[in-house]
């Protein structure tokens, strides 16, 4: 058995009732991408849009925030080309970094519905353990956002505590 730093992630569907998140254990080598489709599986999500992490911080009392996307985009119309990145080559230690904890951290997925799910670590912690243990998910609310009477066509249902092999 490897030792490896794993993420205890809470994730949270916003502005949203009843209160739906998830409990992500993930491995901190891991991608954003990788977490990206995490949290698609997690929530019951199909998979087919686009999706990106936003970083949002306070610097000299202006408000700063970096993206993410998948795929990799340029839009010079919304995002200073600075101030984006790839999710496919920014890892999860790199993202949530232990200098910016007290980020504001959001997965965004399908830009059109703009579901937003707030990411907040929980815990940080090196240990041995087998790689095919995790990712693993609990959650608690609606299995799949799409309970919620939203439907724009036919999701496929996730169970509610998920398993996620890689």
């Amino acid at each position: 058995m490897a030792t490896h730093t794993i993420y205890q992630i809470e994730a949270k569907l916003d502005d949203f009732q009843p209160v739906t998140g998830r409990t992500i254990f993930i491995n901190a080598e891991r991608s954003l991408a990788y977490l990206g489709y995490t949290l698609i599986s997690a929530f019951g999500l199909e998979g087919s849009h686009l999706f990106g992490f936003q970083k949002s911080f306070e610097l000299f009392n202006h408000q700063q925030s970096y993206y993410y996307l998948l795929p990799e985009m340029d839009l010079p119309e919304f995002v200073a080309p600075s101030k984006h990145y790839s999710v496919m080559e920014t890892t999860l230690n790199q993202f949530f970094s232990s200098s910016n904890l007290n980020n504001q951290f959001t997965f965004q997925y399908d830009f059109g519905d703009n579901w937003k799910i707030s990411l907040n670590v929980e815990s940080i912690e090196t240990k041995e353990i087998m790689l095919n243990d995790i990712p693993r998910v609990t959650g608690i609310g609606l299995k799949s956002i799409f309970e919620t009477g939203f439907k724009r066509h036919s999701e496929p249902r996730l169970p509610f505590t998920a398993q996620i092999n890689h």
